[in-house]
């Protein structure tokens, strides 16, 4: 590989999934680059059905305003790949992720032959490019967001890992993670080890039940209301207060100025991001990120007298789960789009789910948006999706 375009490619063309119920492959890998994350500072370790990635982002900039030199770590990015590896804000530089890659990439020509034919997958590989760029870069905190999961998630080998924070559990990724509220949980809990301090979002009672089974000391709730939110949308109050709750977990030092900075700077695309003075999108990929996403557009001040949904989601998410609920108020009306994800993921079946609920559908989302009358248009889904809504209005 020769550039960067080369290296991203080089990172795509891993197998996407591999055995689950194991680390062995990640360690095997991690220990052919010399264990790179043995050298890594304290860690705030970040999992949860929907949140995550605000929380993520919430924490990494409160950390960053407080003097730390903070590595962050999340998934996935919404318009430049670079985005999954940060420090104090600013991307991996195209020459360090080609460079560590190629690093990465020697490592793998030996070990997978050996490890033929389960070799180290996709995400597997990007978690070692971040360990081993992260190790050579003076830090002195990281937030590294749980890809899928936790218990076998690719980030679950931080020795130095403080914090370990469950944002929310919700019915998602069922064929990985179990079918059940606890089986996920279990999962999610997961990333607790040793006497790490545990910070829980809004989380149903089973899935508290399990955290406190594995937290050796007791749970820690973040208190809403006590900062001005980092971000748009109701729902932001509770990833705030979480957020609040980690940082104080890990320093508690850090001074209330530098979290209501940290806060006020924080961004991040795609969630309840206004693009357009009609236009909003967000990254509502399954049932409970939908009802999320509709009560905060019913606390939207001015009321917007007529509201659409246009949604394009993955088939293995649970999205209908939450259309009558939303339809039942009359200003709501939801269009449904053809997608399809990456790695060929099959789109919703819009057509089915046109004859189950009282919803429309279209061809393509241009065609819904362009013919859509609304006073506002929020468009919705996987942030695959979203993504790519986001570019091409964006670019116009």
């Amino acid at each position: 590989m020769q550039n960067v375009a080369e290296a991203i490619a080089y990172i795509h063309s891993r197998p996407k999934g591999g055995q689950k119920e194991s680390l062995a492959r990640m360690r095997a890998l991690l220990a052919a680059l010399g264990n790179p994350q043995n050298n890594l500072p304290p860690a705030i370790h970040i999992t949860g059905t929907n949140g995550k990635g605000s929380v993520a982002t919430m924490t990494s900039n409160i950390l960053r305003t407080a003097g730390y030199r903070t590595g962050l770590f999340m998934s996935p990015f919404i318009t430049d790949f670079r985005e999954r590896i940060q420090i104090d804000n600013a991307l991996i530089p195209e020459q360090d992720l080609l460079t560590v890659t190629q690093q990465v990439a020697t490592a793998l020509v030996s070990l997978d032959a050996a490890l033929a034919p389960d070799v180290p997958t996709e995400f597997e590989v990007l978690t070692a490019i971040m360990f081993t760029y992260f190790a050579q870069q003076d830090l002195t905190a990281l937030v590294i967001e749980v890809g899928i999961g936790g218990l076998w998630d690719s980030t679950n080998v931080m020795p130095h890992a403080k914090v370990a924070v469950i944002t929310s559990v919700g019915l998602d990724h069922q064929a990985l993670l179990g079918p059940t509220l606890t089986d996920i949980a279990a999962q999610k809990a997961g990333i607790i080890h040793g006497d790490m301090a545990v910070v829980v979002g809004d989380l149903p009672d089973e899935a508290m039940a399990v955290m406190a089974q594995h937290a050796l000391s007791p749970l820690i709730r973040g208190q809403r209301g006590g900062y001005v939110q980092g971000l748009p949308g109701s729902y932001q109050v509770q990833n705030t207060a979480t957020a609040v709750a980690a940082v104080e977990a890990f320093d508690a030092h850090i001074t209330p100025d530098q979290m209501q900075q940290g806060l006020a700077e924080s961004q991040f695309a795609a969630r309840f991001e206004r693009i357009k003075p009609n236009v909003i999108i967000d990254g509502a990929h399954n049932v409970d990120g939908l009802t999320k996403l509709f009560e905060a557009l019913q606390q939207l001040t001015p009321k917007p007298a007529t509201i659409t949904l246009i949604i394009g989601s993955l088939t293995d998410k649970n999205v209908t789960l939450a259309f009558d609920d939303i339809l039942s108020d009359p200003r709501f009306d939801i269009i449904l789009v053809p997608f399809v994800g990456p790695n060929g993921r099959h789109s919703l079946d819009i057509s089915t789910a046109a004859k189950q609920h009282r919803v429309q559908t279209a061809t393509d989302w241009q065609a819904a948006y362009q013919a859509c009358p609304a006073e506002l248009i929020v468009f919705t889904g996987s942030l695959y999706f979203v993504s790519e809504v986001r570019e091409q209005i964006c670019n116009k």
